[in-house]
């Protein structure tokens, strides 16, 4: 038995994920990330889901989440992020985006909007080669519209896809496998000692 325990323990070990969640950096000045910067587009969210889909390709990319500042998220995938706007609550020019769980989005864009300056939001490219984003790591926004405006919400464009599992789920999974290979091992064990 404690053979057993010993073995599942270190299983779960092996199986838990090595790669830690990344942290992207996203500014207004950051072209290498795939941005796109509209002038004069002001108050045309319209614009940016077509700017999306012709960047996109073959693909028919939507709104799947939205965090208006000062307001709710919106969107299919409202509970699967969450957004906390930076420097001043009503004057934000920064934002974290974390995953919160459950479904991703694919294909992603990020539409970073004020609407009373110029230019009136930005669009990024999320899964751009060299950026590259999975859908899970942590979105770092900031140096938006200092002194001269806000950002009055941020969102993600693109398709929805399945629910990234989860460490410990997989554990669980490795560790139950693990228990039914070793009990199996057992019965075939006491087979031929008879």
């Amino acid at each position: 038995m404690k053979n057993f325990v010993r073995v599942s323990l270190m299983a779960a070990a092996l199986l838990l994920p090595v790669s830690v969640a990344q942290a992207l950096d996203i500014t207004p000045s950051s072209g290498t990330l795939g941005v796109t910067r509209f002038q004069g587009l002001i108050n045309n969210t319209p614009g940016a889901i077509a700017e999306a889909n012709g960047l996109c390709g073959n693909c028919l990319v939507t709104e799947q989440y939205k965090q208006n500042a000062g307001g709710s998220e919106e969107g299919p995938l409202g509970g699967s992020y969450s957004t906390v706007f930076t420097n001043t609550p009503g004057d934000p020019s920064g934002a974290i985006i974390t995953y919160a769980g459950g479904n991703i989005v694919s294909n992603a864009f990020l539409l970073v909007k004020d609407g009373n300056q110029n230019p009136a939001w930005y669009l990024f490219n999320l899964t751009a080669t060299g950026l590259n984003w999975n859908g899970t790591d942590t979105l770092n926004l900031s140096g938006f519209w200092p002194q001269q405006g806000a950002i009055s919400h941020v969102s993600l464009f693109g398709g929805s896809s399945t629910a990234v599992p989860e460490p410990a789920t997989l554990s669980l999974l490795g560790m139950g496998l693990l228990g039914f290979a070793a009990v199996q091992r057992r019965r075939a064990a006491s087979r031929r000692s008879e």
